[in-house]
């Protein structure tokens, strides 16, 4: 009797443990997903200010040259190893005879390593008013 009941309790305990380490792997993925977004998030805000400069009017759009910019900014030890990646595209629209431009940002982090790597996208769309 005493070996059924060790053998229950063993498979029991077995699962639990594969319940646990489920829950361990959805809480860092969902840690890292967030860093990953905030990132990204901090990339489009620093694509929007160096297309908007403060005291300018009108867009600079030197960084809407196809190319992809990495920022420079500051990071902590939280398990995002690189830095945004970083792309701006423009659209040119007529519109009763004025052309207005669009502009696209894209920001992309990622964060952790692996099996565990979780990459977060931001998209910002902004128009120039003159």
């Amino acid at each position: 009797m005493s070996v059924v009941v060790m053998v229950v309790v063993g498979y029991l305990s077995l699962n639990l443990l594969k319940v646990e380490t489920s829950n361990h792997d959805t809480v860092s993925k969902e840690v890292l997903g967030t860093q990953a977004w905030f990132l990204a998030h901090s990339g489009a805000e620093w694509g929007l200010v160096r297309l908007f400069p403060l005291n300018q009017s009108g867009a600079d759009d030197f960084i809407c040259n196809g190319s992809v910019h990495t920022p420079d900014m500051e990071r902590d030890n939280s398990g995002c190893r690189t830095k945004p990646q970083v792309k701006c595209d423009m659209t040119s629209v007529n519109y009763k005879g004025n052309a207005i431009r669009y502009f696209q940002i894209i920001s992309t982090a990622s964060c952790g390593t692996g099996i565990n790597q979780v990459t977060r996208v931001q998209e910002v769309w902004a128009k120039e008013i003159e």
